[in-house]
């Protein structure tokens, strides 16, 4: 069990690490967190021009994206040691990798809904759904007690 939190707070990391990266790659994402944030700790009132807003943004915008990918290098980093302390602690390596992966897909398509009004379809979701069921399948018959060689295996 142990294994699988670690595999589980590595894909929220690789998720947000691969949210940092939007950000510090993509100039008009980077630009709109900016007005964003600058609307949200000044009131309206206080910058009444968007000509301010975009001045004030265009000069820390290059500073905004290195902090971005400063903060996607680092959290790469926090991702890869906590999916090497998940290996460590699964009982195999698929697992804490499925496990891996199915929280990354499910915390970016959070992320993108919430923050960049992305728009997931049902299929996605039932993809999602069925890897899900499919690490579920996996622990379970990991809890299954071993039988021996030459036996039938137990109905229950």
């Amino acid at each position: 069990m142990r294994g699988q939190m670690y595999a589980v707070i590595s894909g929220i990391l690789a998720a947000l690490a691969s949210l940092c990266g939007k950000y510090a790659m993509a100039s008009s994402e980077a630009q709109d967190l900016c007005e964003a944030s600058l609307l949200l700790l000044y009131n309206e009132e206080i910058i009444t021009k968007q000509n301010q807003i975009d001045v004030i943004c265009g000069q820390y915008l290059v500073l905004l994206r290195l902090l971005f990918f400063a903060l996607m290098v680092g959290v790469n980093c926090l991702m890869w040691t906590t999916f090497t302390k998940a290996l460590r602690f699964s009982t195999t390596s698929l697992e804490a990798t499925i496990t891996n992966t199915a929280a990354n897909f499910f915390f970016t398509a959070i992320l993108g809904q919430v923050l960049f009004g992305e728009v997931v379809t049902s299929l996605w979701w039932m993809g999602t759904v069925l890897i899900i069921c499919g690490l579920l399948l996996m622990h379970h018959a990991n809890t299954l007690p071993p039988r021996k060689p030459g036996t039938r295996p137990k109905t229950h």
